[in-house]
């Protein structure tokens, strides 16, 4: 099965948001009914950079025009 469709991800959708294509899914055995396709986002972000990689993520954001978080000292910023 092969489902070709472009999804607007926007930054307020959080890793486990779930999103469905209706009709998309699988055809029902018995009739001529399309079921839903379901499927689930999965953010991995790195827990660790180097400062090379932090650069380049730096250098990444400023070209989208984004504005990289300041990196915090200890608790309370």
């Amino acid at each position: 099965m092969e489902v070709k469709k472009n999804i607007k991800y926007q930054k307020e959708h959080k890793t486990g948001t779930s999103f469905t294509i209706r009709n998309k899914g699988f055809k029902a055995v018995n009739g001529s009914y399309q079921g839903d396709f379901v499927f689930t986002v999965q953010v991995q972000i790195p827990k660790r950079l180097t400062k090379e990689q932090r650069e380049l993520l730096v250098e990444l954001a400023k070209t989208m025009n984004e504005q990289p978080q300041p990196k915090k000292k200890g608790i309370f910023g």
